[in-house]
Parts: C-alpha cells; sequence; structure tokens
C-alpha cells in the first residue's frame, strides 16, 4: 500500500510538472484599467517559498513591489522544479495573498491558476477594514481556461474574481483561500488593483462628451 501510496504522489507531481500546463497557457486576460497612470499590477508566474515565506511578485510589469506578496502556510507545502506551489499529502493549502495600497481602492480584480484539486470556490474570503471594522465577502469566479488534470482529482482551471469597492479609505485587504483537500498546485496569480482616485471609462466618456459640446458651442461663436 505505501508503495502504491508512493508512486501515485509521484505519478501525481510529474504530471503537474507538464510544461503544457504552465504559466504561459493560463487563460488570464487585462483588465481593462490596467496600464492606466495610478493602477498597481502585481503577478506570480514562479513561486520560492512553499510554506511560510512571502513570495514576492515576479511577472514582469508588477508595481507593486513588496506591498503585495503570497504566502502558503500549510507545513506539507513545497515548491515544484516547475516553480508552482505544491501541497501534497495530509494538507489542503492555505494560501494568504496581501497588499498594501497608497490610495483608496475602487476596483480589484485577482486571476489565479491551478492543477489537480481545486481551490473551495465558496471559502476564498476578501478581507479588509473599513471605518475600524472588519469586513469579510466571498466572489463569484469566472472561468476562464479548464482541462481535465489527467485522471487525479479536480481540474487545472484558471478563474477571474472582480471586486468593486464602496466603502471609502479602503487601502490594504488580505484574500484568503484553500483547496477542497491534498494535491493542488498553484500555478500562477495576477492581482489588479485600481484606486478611486482613477475614473471609470464612463467617466472619460462623459468628459468626452462634454469637450465635444464645448468645441461646437465655440465653433459656431
Amino acid at each position: 500500500m505505501e508503495i502504491q501510496k508512493s508512486i501515485s504522489i509521484a505519478a501525481l507531481a510529474s504530471a503537474l510538472l507538464t510544461p503544457s500546463l504552465s504559466a504561459g497557457t493560463n487563460g488570464f486576460y487585462a483588465p481593462y484599467f490596467r496600464g492606466v497612470a495610478g493602477t498597481e499590477v502585481a503577478g506570480w508566474e514562479r513561486f520560492t517559498s512553499g510554506y511560510n515565506v512571502a513570495n514576492q511578485p515576479d511577472m514582469s510589469g508588477s508595481n507593486t513591489g513588496t506591498r503585495a506578496t503570497l504566502t502558503q502556510l500549510d507545513p506539507v507545502g513545497a515548491v515544484l522544479g516547475s516553480g508552482n506551489i505544491y501541497v501534497g499529502v495530509g494538507g489542503a493549502g492555505n494560501f494568504s495573498l496581501r497588499y498594501t495600497g497608497l490610495e483608496p481602492i475602487a476596483q480589484i480584480s485577482f486571476q489565479v491558476r491551478t492543477l489537480g484539486t481545486e481551490m473551495d470556490y465558496s471559502g476564498l474570503r476578501l478581507n479588509y477594514l473599513s471605518a475600524d471594522q472588519p469586513f469579510s465577502i466571498g466572489g463569484t469566479p469566472t472561468t476562464l481556461a479548464i482541462t481535465p488534470s489527467q485522471g487525479f482529482p479536480g481540474n487545472n482551471i484558471s478563474l477571474a474574481y472582480t471586486w468593486h469597492l464602496t466603502d471609502p479609505g479602503v487601502k490594504d485587504f488580505t484574500l484568503n483561500f484553500k483547496a477542497t483537500g491534498e494535491h493542488l498546485s498553484l500555478d500562477a496569480i495576477t492581482l489588479d488593483v485600481m484606486p478611486s482616485t482613477v475614473p471609470e471609462p464612463g467617466t472619460w466618456a462623459l468628459a468626452g462628451l462634454g469637450l465635444a459640446a464645448w468645441a461646437m458651442v465655440a465653433r459656431r461663436r
């Protein structure tokens, strides 16, 4: 039985290292506000710590520095040769993404790619303080890409979450999520944050219409 378990674990790790399942095929997208002055993005494609040490963003274009970190808190977590965080036998993964902002937040976009056992989607929580009161809210994911996990539990799946915050003054938050069981491999994450000081597209459109109307009146005069 122990030999069969070892073979099963080795086979699972091998499957999770398959190049075709790398972060380069995760199906992620760029939110409409990415790149706008004042917005921030952090991305993780290869992790450096599987347990209890914060992972810094490594994706090209990340501009949060150490103000955004991802930590895995389950003792059985480890980093695979692929750069994924793998949580094996006896664990379910316990991930904490912390963000400390410079401006009040209006919108958060979170995208995550996992292989094998899937996340506990109902247990994912966005936690923050507003007027010194703690708030914890969930989210409804949008599926970006999904493939079978080659006979192992769950699917290889990319998901996107979006939150619009109306509470004034919220600059910091923690995003917590777990797996439904052992054998989850965390492949990639992106986090995009839009401050409330950045106008929504509708605001720019109204401003453009106003300028156009002003120009027409000026020409008639």
